[in-house]
């Protein structure tokens, strides 16, 4: 609360002191009356009289009115001498008056008290000094008009206009107000920063006006999904979320307790879902992508900016990755900060000093068992990472942008493959290569494949560009700009590990989709299970309805393959047929494979 000071003069305020001092109404019975020499540096009563000053007593009946204010429109009674304070104010300004004017009697010091009652929406500055043992005098100071302004000032400088959230600032104040509680107490807290993706690319979103529609209805479901979000009456600060708009598309959560970090990641997963179900704009349906990081009290921080800042980088993780949709800060997000800058360097490194490789695992026909593509695999230089694991090693390649400069290198060499097996006489073999989601999202990958396609003289028909359902979904949020523009080329797109993904039929029905690999979990299960092989032959008729090809990929055993061939799946691949293999081993194989298929190079030259 602001501080209020007086306008007087040193002169003026002595000469009221003075007055108040020699007021005959003083004296209460007791022996003596006099003010202390604190009270001489309080600023007391304004010049209007707008101030009540009375005598207590310890149990709090009123004995006298010194003053009383003529400006309270009715707020106080006509005659209250003899009245208890419970029936001049409410409880919730009654009872620390009274508790106020006990500890004043058995201190003998002077007490300054600030009240406020929310439900009434008064606010008192009180005075109380000791007179004698039994009784003291109370100046009370009406603040409830000040108050409120100074609460519609706060609210307006804390206040996002479009979203009718607090801001960035009072979030910060929140979490470090809970931050301090913890200290004191102990327990656990979260902060979740999410952000809205995409938001900018809704069709027909072409207006600021617009967007601020969207965002006010995202806000609202995200106040939605908590219980009692930003509740200014309720007490009980430990129960209740606070919520903030803290950027352009960017919104943050505080929970103040949290028994485990598994409460705040349901929580996420809960907005996420929110978030991303479907927008109504006119008739039609939009959706937008989101990503959330969440930092814990106290392991992820203990004051308010790192806390912060803490749950904005592991959302920003989170924005990185392809399958999830929120991360913690703790743990695999935080991978030890020297760590991942080490990495980073032997990543570059690696790349300058080409020390990267490529390994090759054939798709082949069903029936032939002819080789007809050849999927390339990313071989890191072990030496080089030591005991990294891959998946340690590809987050930190996406979350520093270094996916996008190695992603060009295996397309490159993967074009220079190709082109040497054309010219050892493969004329019909085509290559496959994955995209990362940072290529997907970030890169002009339709200029990026043009442009390689041009320098190395190679067909784009020669290509199989495979993304995973996660990322066909992006692309259908925008009407599949991204793989329309990759079949314009000529290249074929692959959907790698179909069946586990998001994307609907509808999606899979309206995209430009070639082919789809049905995901190693339905195929282990295809000659052990009827479930497994139900679940097999459903994506296979769904697929050739629409006359996109199918490949099953993990085939390990004969008894696999055979089912797969009986329900008419196209292309197999998996360990059965070649593990991945380094260029010179995958020749011999392909050489050997396909020396024995009608068409192949080998019959050709017999």
């Amino acid at each position: 609360m602001t501080k209020l000071s007086s306008t007087k003069s040193p002169a003026a305020h002595d000469d009221e002191l003075s007055s108040l001092r020699d007021d005959p109404r003083i004296d209460a019975g007791e022996t003596e009356f006099a003010l202390p020499h604190e009270l001489d540096q309080y600023e007391t009563a304004s010049e209007d009289g707008s101030d009540l000053v009375v005598v207590a007593g310890a149990d709090g009946t009123i004995h006298s009115v010194l003053n009383q204010p003529t400006t309270t429109d009715g707020q106080y009674p006509d005659d209250m001498s003899g009245l208890s304070v419970d029936a001049v104010w409410p409880d919730a300004i009654a009872t620390p008056i009274k508790d106020s004017i006990r500890r004043a009697l058995r201190s003998r010091q002077l007490r300054r008290i600030k009240i406020r009652d929310k439900e009434s929406g008064l606010s008192h500055e009180i005075v109380c000094v000791a007179q004698g043992r039994e009784r003291a005098l109370l100046i009370v100071r009406d603040t409830s008009e000040v108050q409120s302004k100074l609460d519609r000032l706060e609210r307006l400088a804390y206040l996002d206009k479009v979203t009718g959230l607090p801001n960035r600032e009072w979030l910060l104040d929140q979490i470090e107000k809970v931050t301090e509680r913890l200290r004191l107490k102990g327990g656990r807290a979260a902060v979740i920063c999410i952000e809205i993706d995409q938001l900018a690319v809704v069709p027909q979103l072409n207006s600021q006006a617009r967007l601020d529609e969207i965002l006010k209805k995202l806000a609202s479901r995200i106040m939605n999904g908590l219980r009692g979000a930003n509740d200014e009456t309720e007490t009980d600060v430990e129960r209740y979320s606070a919520v903030a708009r803290v950027g352009d598309k960017r919104f943050a959560v505080v929970l103040p307790v949290i028994e485990t970090g598994n409460d705040a990641a349901a929580v996420a997963a809960r907005l996420v879902d929110l978030l991303e179900s479907p927008l109504t704009e006119g008739e039609s349906e939009r959706r937008v992508r989101t990503a959330a990081g969440i930092a814990l009290y106290p392991q992820d921080g203990t004051h308010a900016r790192e806390l912060f800042e803490n749950a904005v980088t592991a959302m920003q993780d989170s924005k990185n990755s392809a399958s999830m949709h929120h991360k913690f800060h703790s743990g695999t997000v935080r991978m030890r900060a020297l760590e991942r800058q080490d990495l980073e360097l032997e990543l570059r490194a690696a790349l300058d000093n080409d020390e990267f490789a490529l390994d090759w695992l054939p798709i082949v026909e069903r029936e032939s068992r002819r080789v007809v593509t050849a999927e390339a695999l990313l071989r890191w230089p072990k030496p080089v990472f030591g005991s990294s694991s891959i998946t340690e090693v590809v987050a930190v390649a996406e979350c520093t942008g270094m996916i996008l400069p190695i992603g060009e290198w295996v397309f490159r060499s993967a074009c220079d493959q190709l082109a040497q097996w054309r010219a050892d006489g493969h004329s019909d073999l085509r290559v496959a290569v994955n995209v990362s989601a940072q290529e997907f999202a970030r890169a002009s990958l339709v200029e990026r494949t043009e442009r390689l396609l041009r320098v190395t003289g190679l067909a784009a028909e020669c290509f199989d560009i495979e993304i995973t359902e996660h990322l066909l979904f992006r692309d259908a949020m925008k009407s599949f700009p991204v793989c329309k523009g990759l079949k314009d080329l000529g290249v074929e797109i692959s959907v790698d590990d179909y069946g586990t993904g998001i994307c609907s039929f509808d999606h899979l029905s309206k995209s430009p989709a070639d082919k789809v690999k049905i995901h190693l979990d339905f195929v282990a299960q295809a000659a052990s299970s009827a479930t497994g092989r139900a679940a097999c032959a459903a994506i296979i008729a769904m697929a050739h309805e629409l006359g996109i090809e199918v490949v099953a990929e993990g085939v390990e055993t004969e008894e696999q393959a055979q089912v797969l061939d009986e329900i008419g799946c196209d292309y197999l691949q998996g360990f059965l047929f070649c593990e991945p293999s380094s260029p010179d081993v995958f020749t011999k194989f392909l050489e050997s494979v396909n020396a024995d298929s009608p068409g192949s190079k080998g019959q050709t030259h017999e």
